[in-house]
């Protein structure tokens, strides 16, 4: 998780309803490449 925030914004976050078909990957994927530019500017490595 990126906040501590998920078990307000996602009722399922650690339930037993928490399954894959609840992800929507299209957005994961966003997110994760996102989160990658950010600790990869935040470690200096781009401009």
């Amino acid at each position: 998780m990126v906040t501590d925030t998920a078990p307000y914004r996602y009722a399922h976050y650690h339930e037993r309803t928490d399954t894959p078909n609840k992800v929507n990957y299209d957005i994961l994927a966003c997110v994760t490449v996102g989160l990658e530019a950010v600790v990869k500017k935040l470690a200096g490595e781009v401009e």
